[in-house]
């Protein structure tokens, strides 16, 4: 029988940017659950890693009953890494892409302080909604409902993945994968050699052509190479060998 899978989202979104995976993935239970603090789960608070991934580890007893494939982007890269460390008997194997692991560059921490400057602009979502593809309703929804989560919640989270290290990546036991865009920035490729120095046995790839949310750039490549991850522990023969 196969084993449940659960999806980790990024830092702007929540479990709604799953959409294209969650069919593809029908013959397991799909879980993509909105993160502490964001959308169906504002009211909650953020606080650090360590209380996030002890409730999403209870949300794997309350849904799954048994250990779960993780699937992680971005901040749900970090989270996964961190679940898979701390609460190894809830993680089966770990699949993560565009995960930070070093001390954010001074280019990138600019970016966020606008991004924070502009966290309740209606403007800011909009143009968010349209690098997301999406239109109509469903943008319109997604405008609406934003931001996902409080700035100070935000800020909260920036704090602790700022100076890098959140995870001791050599506490992981469980079979890992780690991917980044061929287009991302270098930090990211960057965080992927420290990944596979800490664990020489992991996966390491490169998505063609992608960037950083490339479930939604290319879901078709994402899920062809998130499925040969789960059902076979092996990479996707369209990935890139990190040089």
């Amino acid at each position: 029988m196969t084993r449940p899978v659960l999806f980790l989202h990024g830092g702007s979104v929540g479990g709604w940017s799953w959409a294209e995976q969650l069919p593809a993935f029908d013959d397991r239970l799909a879980l993509a659950p909105d993160l502490p603090g964001y959308l169906s789960r504002r009211d909650e608070p953020w606080g650090d890693f360590d209380a996030v991934t002890a409730r999403v580890a209870a949300y794997i007893d309350a849904e799954a009953g048994e250990p779960v494939d993780v699937v992680g982007l971005s901040l749900g890269g970090i989270t996964a890494l961190h679940l898979a460390a701390r609460h190894p008997q809830h993680v089966a194997s770990v699949f993560v892409t565009g995960a930070s692991v070093l001390p954010y560059r001074r280019s990138m921490r600019m970016m966020n302080r606008v991004a924070l400057l502009l966290w309740y602009r209606r403007f800011y979502w909009a143009g968010m909604s349209r690098q997301f593809g999406l239109e109509g309703e469903e943008a319109e929804r997604f405008v609406a409902n934003c931001p996902p989560i409080s700035r100070a919640k935000l800020t909260e989270q920036l704090r602790e993945v700022y100076p890098g290290g959140v995870t001791r990546l050599e506490d992981i036991a469980a079979p890992l994968m780690a991917i980044a865009g061929e287009r991302e920035m270098r930090y990211f490729h960057d965080s992927l050699e420290v990944i596979r120095a800490a664990r020489p046995d992991a996966t390491i790839g490169l998505a063609p052509g992608m960037h950083h949310a490339w479930n939604a750039e290319d879901p078709a490549l994402f899920n062809r190479t998130l499925r040969s991850w789960l059902d076979e522990g092996a990479a996707n023969s369209e990935l890139l060998p990190l040089p």
